[in-house]
């Protein structure tokens, strides 16, 4: 200890002669273990870290299985049986779809991210609210559904963390809730969920059988594994499937992990972005070797005297190695100040392209992690300039004079430019890395989705059933809405539908009279509900036949009357719908997948197992899931036919000039018809499919800065050894 002590000692009479030297050292490693610090404080966050739930193991994630590859949501009675008639859990908890709602009671009507839950949904996560309590027993009945739970983010943005919060009553879509709750600043689940209302759990309310509309999780029983929980679930649904074969057939069950299931697409990128980091790291170790190393060879002579006065070769090189450690641990120190600064930017993130269930924060792994770095480090850039100052032959350093000369590099000299090279060849290796991966977001950014982007502006309505309760009523809402804004100068196409490009949507099977192909019998197809100038709002293209008519609209209308009346039948009958009909618009991947080589047009299909729809016409393909995934098979409707159903509907409007410019006018115009209505979610086009890259531009954003940062430690490192060299060999030149 009393030689470990002298070393420290003496490491600080060195730094008070070679300021520079230990500045240039400790910037660069404070660079690189900062940015592996930060990295690795997500990773510890979503991939490390159990779940902040109770006994967060148990937790699975429950999905259907169709005909079609894949995992599916839940039909509402299914899971009912399943809840009831299962052996190996503990408790099943079911939620909604995100659903944006219009709240009122605090200031101007605001738009809310919020989800329906089973009364048990905290419980079964084993989790406490902040401020009040969760949802009571019974409170998923109607009646008793009108309260509601804040998320904290919510709270303190709506209500300025006003602790009285608890007891008032806010509206949700014109109904009145009253607040029991908030949830701690941690709890984020399902992602990015403002507020939480309880779900109707009545039969009556949750649909039909072939509906899957909801997702589920559950606790399982103690020592009860994922594989005895999946066999117990089969059994059931293949009993469901004998029992209900219209409506179940060939539907299956999976169960997952819950934390597999959160983090499975953000664990390969996350591990890309730490080898990246880690080779940053790597240019820093050899930036701060070569410097060691040139150092190395000007203290030759003391080291030479040191080992004439009895100091044995491993006694010096723990000298040696104790600086280079204390000189990490120094950078270490700046890397966590850097690290720290990172950590705060995401916490102040609004929205990331990660499953943020824990929160990102510099705890003990973290930090423990930055001291195994920093140790780690030291040794690793330390060893070989150690070895190389005291390797034999030091008498000759006795013999010489005091001034250093430096001729031919020889063994020491092949080492450092060996360095030299290494780090700028990882450096660009990174930078190529980094290249490919802009030209690959450049392509994909302006890859083909089918529409005009340019102009175009997207938002959300969503009608209160307290007022619009009949597709009549919301109907005469839209018509009127759309009606106004086509009137408007500089909007040259206003339209309204259930989804818009890049971002998901409803899906289902068809069948096609007099054919059973399996190729589409297990083949799910998209489903779009449209105005009739929703095409010519994107500027898809109508390759054959025609657009939908008034005519059209209105039938699809008195269907949706129907199916809102036969869907409030307890006993529905199978053939309801068999006298009605729709029409159709479908893409032209649809009409060559169903119809290869035949014209469409006026052909017919089956939706839900009942309706008959005749196509009319024939557009351009759309990409629906994101701009990576390629384009499906799809068919529009007419946009009244949606209105059966709850939910918030798109407006889509066409402007003569920047779109956001005409946001005021049209909320005047919402206004206008409806005071408590909250234009939701106001994006350009562009902004949306900016969004559905977020992920890879966060991804290509960070990797082409570790490329620029390690291109950076290389030439410093470059010029760093350089300097040292021309100092070093003054007396010689």
């Amino acid at each position: 200890m009393q030689d470990i002590f002298r070393d420290v000692i003496y490491f600080f009479r060195m730094l008070a002669k070679s300021p520079g030297f230990f500045a240039v050292a400790v910037f660069t490693l404070a660079l690189g273990i900062g940015a592996n610090t930060a990295i690795f404080s997500v990773i510890n966050s979503v991939l490390l870290r159990p779940l902040p739930f109770h006994d967060p193991d148990r937790l699975v994630r429950l999905f259907e299985t169709e005909a079609a590859p894949g995992m599916y949501p839940f039909a509402g009675p299914d899971y009912l049986d399943w809840q009831e008639q299962n052996q190996t859990f503990e408790a099943m908890s079911l939620f909604s779809w995100f659903r944006r709602c219009n709240v009122s009671g605090a200031g101007e009507p605001q738009s809310a991210l919020a989800v329906s839950t089973q009364a048990n949904f905290f419980r079964v996560l084993g989790v406490q609210p902040l401020l009040g309590r969760t949802f009571a027993g019974g409170e998923d009945r109607a009646g008793k559904d009108r309260v509601a739970i804040l998320s904290f983010g919510f709270w303190q943005r709506q209500f300025g963390g006003d602790r009285g919060i608890l007891n008032r009553s806010i509206e949700l879509n014109s109904e009145t809730y009253t607040v029991i709750g908030v949830m701690p600043s941690w709890f984020n689940y399902p992602r990015n969920t403002e507020i939480w209302i309880p779900l109707d759990m009545s039969l009556q309310n949750l649909g039909p059988r072939g509906s899957h509309s909801y997702q589920a999780f559950g606790r399982l029983k103690a020592d009860v594994t994922l594989s005895q929980a999946q066999a117990d679930l089969a059994v059931i649904a293949k009993r469901l499937e004998q029992q209900y074969p219209n409506s179940n057939e060939k539907i299956g069950a999976a169960v997952v992990s819950m934390k597999a299931q959160l983090t499975s697409y953000a664990r390969e990128p996350l591990l890309i972005l730490l080898g990246a980091v880690s080779l940053v790291l790597l240019v820093a170790c050899a930036n701060v070797a070569n410097l060691l190393l040139i150092r190395a060879g000007g203290r030759r002579r003391e080291i030479a005297v040191r080992s004439a006065l009895g100091a044995g070769r491993r006694r010096v090189i723990r000298q040696l190695l104790t600086e280079s450690v204390l000189l990490s641990l120094a950078g270490a120190a700046g890397g966590l100040a850097s690290a720290w600064w990172c950590v705060r930017l995401l916490q102040s993130a609004r929205a990331l392209p990660i499953p943020l269930v824990n929160p990102v924060r510099i705890d003990l792994p973290v930090l423990l992690f930055t001291l195994v770095a920093g140790v780690l480090t030291g040794l690793l850039f330390g060893i070989a300039p150690a070895l190389q100052a005291t390797r034999t032959g030091l008498i000759d350093e006795l013999k010489s004079s005091g001034v250093p000369v430096l001729g031919p590099a020889g063994r020491r000299g092949r080492l450092r430019d060996a360095i030299v090279v290494a780090e700028i060849a990882v450096s660009l290796a990174l930078l190529v890395g980094a290249g490919l991966l802009l030209r690959t977001f450049h392509k994909v950014r302006h890859a083909e989705i089918g529409i005009e982007s340019q102009n175009v502006l997207t938002m959300g309505i969503s009608l209160p059933d307290t007022k619009y309760g009949t597709p009549v009523a919301r109907r005469q809402f839209f018509d009127r809405l759309l009606a106004r804004l086509r009137s408007a100068p500089s909007i040259q196409v206003a339209s309204a539908s259930t989804l818009i490009p890049l971002e998901g949507g409803s899906n289902g099977y068809i069948t096609v009279p007099g054919r059973d192909d399996g190729a589409i019998k297990n083949q799910l197809f998209e489903y779009n509900y449209v105005t009739q100038d929703y095409f010519r709002a994107f500027g898809i293209p109508l390759l054959r036949g025609r657009n939908f008519s008034s005519r059209d609209e209105d039938q699809a209308a008195q269907v949706a009357v129907k199916i809102s009346e036969v869907f409030s039948t307890p006993n529905r009958p199978a053939d309801a719908l068999k006298d009605h009909s729709w029409t159709a618009i479908i893409n032209r991947s649809m009409a060559n997948l169903v119809w290869p080589n035949q014209d469409p047009i006026g052909r017919t299909f089956v939706i839900g197992g009942a309706l008959p729809v005749t196509v009319i016409g024939v557009v351009g393909d759309v990409k629906v899931w994101g701009i990576r995934r390629g384009g499906a098979p799809q068919a529009y409707f007419p946009f009244p036919g949606a209105l059966a159903g709850r939910g918030s509907r798109q407006l889509v409007v066409k402007t003569a000039g920047p779109p956001m410019m005409l946001l005021g006018a049209i909320r005047s115009h919402v206004n206008a018809l409806d005071p408590t209505l909250a234009v939701i979610l106001p994006r350009t086009m562009e902004d949306v499919i900016s969004d559905g890259m977020s992920d890879t531009s966060l991804q290509t954003w960070l990797l082409s800065v570790f490329a620029a940062l390690a291109v950076l430690l290389a030439s410093v490192g470059l010029y760093s050894v350089m300097a040292f060299l021309v100092s070093q060999r003054r007396h010689e030149i």
